[in-house]
């Protein structure tokens, strides 16, 4: 948390200076996507995406807004026009969408966690948790709900198909007590970034159904009560994409074209000293890049 006014400005000056560099970096390629979550008391959950993509003279905007609870299931809605982009000020993000019917403040409760995923000399992909944890207040129509949440913004100048990786794991965890945040890139070797109520964590284990921090003696267990997503999503966003930006199917590698995608909403307890346990909600994700494989 922002400590003073001074502070707040100073780390929001710093944000939008960097925000405004990753913009002018690097040619061909940029692509900056936020990605905003929400989970009630209740459960109900939300997903929020805005992202821009400019390549190869052209530019297209995306947004999409995922939307689960006990009775209705899962609900898409997306488009690719009148595409808004979340404000940051200081401590606090707000994004709303009038065509969705929705509107939302994201209150930070962690300081912000950042990490240059991938670097060559083409460019580079980014990866900004602007908030690890957050007090969301979102309007949809006339009511009103409040809950968790998370906001982050990657930005690469890179095909993220050039990165080295067979599988991609994400995913947050969020409860009264404790927060984390991890990535992990497996290929032939693994890299991981974990942060544990903002503390970089060196060692740890990511599987689908549970993080282990062994330095620590601590589990995260995840139920992957409630599946999210389970499709060949970059598929399908391509097909899509194809009327804004002609023959981009014919530029992506098969394998990440044909990736299959899997998001899960999962009830978590959390292990810590003692034997004690902090119980909250996760959501977290694999994308396999090898299922297009022969």
């Amino acid at each position: 948390m922002f400590t003073t006014v001074q502070e707040a400005t100073e780390r929001f000056r710093i944000s939008m200076s960097d925000l405004q560099m990753n913009e002018a970096h690097g040619g061909k390629f940029h692509l900056s996507k936020w990605f905003l979550d929400f989970i009630g008391e209740d459960g109900e959950s939300m997903i929020f995406y805005s992202a821009k993509l400019k390549w190869h003279g052209f530019t297209v905007s995306y947004t999409s807004w995922l939307r689960y609870d006990g009775l209705t299931g899962v609900v898409v809605k997306s488009r690719f026009h009148h595409v808004q982009v979340p404000q940051i000020n200081a401590d606090t993000i707000t994004w709303k969408d009038k065509k969705f019917g929705v509107s939302g403040t994201w209150e930070s409760l962690e300081n912000m966690i950042q990490t240059r995923i991938f670097e060559t000399e083409e460019g580079f992909l980014d990866w900004k948790c602007f908030q690890p944890a957050s007090k969301v207040q979102l309007r949809i129509t006339d009511k009103v709900i409040e809950g968790r949440g998370y906001a982050e913004l990657l930005t690469l100048t890179v095909p993220p198909w050039k990165i080295p990786m067979d599988e991609l794991r994400w995913g947050r965890f969020a409860s009264d007590k404790n927060n984390m945040v991890w990535i992990e890139l497996r290929e032939k070797e693994k890299q991981q970034w974990l942060w544990l109520n903002g503390k970089k964590i060196e060692h740890c284990i990511i599987e689908d159904d549970h993080i282990s921090l062994p330095d620590y003696d601590r589990v995260l267990n995840l139920d992957r009560g409630v599946v999210l997503e389970s499709e060949k999503k970059i598929s399908s966003l391509v097909q899509k994409l194809i009327r804004y930006i002609p023959g981009i199917n014919k530029l992506i590698p098969v394998n990440f074209l044909m990736a299959d995608e899997f998001k899960w909403l999962s009830k978590c307890d959390f292990q810590g000293d003692n034997n004690t346990y902090s119980h909250g909600m996760s959501i977290h994700e694999l994308v396999n890049f090898k299922a297009g494989q022969a």
